[in-house]
């Protein structure tokens, strides 16, 4: 069986995290400290389940210098 895995960048704003698939939904609010791995997310506009990666840079103020 294959999985694929995108490795593509994810986007936050305003310490949420937004919805890899369309980008429109806030799907989990982020602290600094905020580490997770294979977390399921789940997008209440488009519908979709992701599994993300999050490490300490992804929040803009844990990577601001």
């Amino acid at each position: 069986m294959k999985t694929a895995q995108n490795s593509a960048k994810l986007a936050v704003k305003n310490g949420w995290l937004l919805c890899p698939k369309c980008g429109r939904g806030k799907v989990l609010r982020l602290n600094p400290e905020t580490r997770a791995t294979s977390l399921t997310v789940y997008c209440k506009f488009c519908g979709q389940e992701t599994i993300v990666n999050i490490d300490e840079c992804l929040s803009h103020s844990a990577c601001a210098t």
